[in-house]
């Protein structure tokens, strides 16, 4: 197995309306917000044709590795109903087994997680969110076989949440001796769990990845731990200085990376910082999980040994790539061809690569 991912479970419930329905529905446009599941529920009777995409950071991100040849593993959680799977876990289930994932997903008595995305003219976008079930992850899903069989284990940000999981999960790649991959899922996590993404950056062999708004609440509440006065710095030379520092020694880990949209990436490592420009798309249709595409597809170039600078690059292209669809739905004739290109930049396989897909 390549990449072991732990985190939510949800599924993406997708509306593309050409009216400013979010105010019909008592949403307020260009907003997120959580909403418990009977709510949810109600929304969901107001919208036509919905489109079905399984979610979650992990998940998102397992789904494009897959597409480039990965075996991948998902831990996680979705809902019943009548003592069976849900509709919505069904249909989160079928999409990443679809994909080749193994699904290692427990059944909870409330109902499936799920977010539902609405689009509107005028770029505005709304997101009601129920994470429900996603959220009663236990330590003791974490199987340390599964673990110590992994490339890289692929944390979920919003999984730092449960400090009982997230201490497991860190044991056991500690013990294993298996890099983790942090996905810091949200400003509000970065800002909140730092002192555990600190620990995880010095203790474990830890890759973390942010976007820009994320890297600077992570790099503001790490500040006190660098060395030094920064003066009156732009937020780019802030993130840099204080990422700078904890990636300073010329060693395999830690490694740091911002995901910066259309801007690209830049990734910290080894005493380095490297820069990639990304690839601008004209008219995306939805970026929702463009992030989480970026983080599969450079774990995947990571374990193929692509130098960070290419890899990066890779993960931009593969990002761009997804935004002509709804989250994670990915294109397998544009994954097919980067796979492709991936072959070309690093023709050596990786262990746990499937062969005859």
């Amino acid at each position: 197995m390549d990449i072991l991912g732990i985190g939510n479970a949800l599924l993406d419930i997708f509306w593309f309306s050409d009216a400013e329905s979010a105010l019909q529905l008592g949403l307020h446009p260009n907003s997120s917000t959580h909403v418990g599941a009977e709510r949810l529920d109600e929304l969901l009777l107001a919208i036509p044709d919905p489109v079905l995409v399984s979610g979650g950071s992990a998940g998102n991100a397992l789904k494009a590795a897959a597409a480039l040849g990965a075996g991948c593993t998902l831990i996680g959680c979705t809902g019943t109903a009548d003592r069976e799977p849900d509709r919505w876990a069904n249909a989160f289930r079928g999409e990443l087994e679809s994909f080749g994932i193994d699904c290692r997903i427990e059944p909870r008595t409330v109902p499936t997680g799920r977010c539902l995305v609405i689009h509107m003219p005028g770029g505005m976008k709304s997101v009601a969110c129920s994470p429900s079930a996603a959220t009663a992850l236990r330590a003791d899903q974490i199987d340390p076989e599964l673990v110590a069989a992994a490339g890289v284990v692929l944390l979920d940000g919003q999984t730092l949440r449960n400090a009982e999981v997230t201490a497991r999960v860190a044991s056991l790649c500690r013990e294993s001796r298996i890099p983790i991959a942090v996905d810091v899922a949200s400003v509000d996590i970065a800002r909140h769990h730092a002192p555990m993404l600190l620990e995880l950056l010095v203790r474990n062999d830890c890759i973390l990845l942010a976007n820009s708004e994320e890297a600077l609440a992570l790099a503001i509440s790490l500040e006190n731990q660098v060395p030094g006065d920064r003066g009156f710095q732009s937020s780019d030379d802030f993130i840099d200085s204080v990422f700078g520092f904890f990636t300073s020694r010329k060693q395999a880990f830690p490694c740091i990376v911002e995901k910066q949209g259309e801007k690209g990436a830049r990734g910290w490592h080894s005493g380095n910082r490297y820069d990639a420009s990304g690839t601008p798309v004209r008219f995306p249709l939805d970026d929702t999980a463009a992030g989480d595409i970026f983080t599969g597809a450079l774990l995947r170039a990571w374990l193929r040994k692509l130098p960070l600078p290419t890899a990066l690059a890779f993960a931009n292209g593969a990002a761009a790539a997804s935004l002509d669809s709804p989250g994670s739905r990915i294109d397998a004739e544009v994954f097919r061809r980067l796979s492709g290109e991936l072959d070309l930049l690093a023709p050596v396989p990786s262990a746990g690569d499937r062969t005859g897909d």
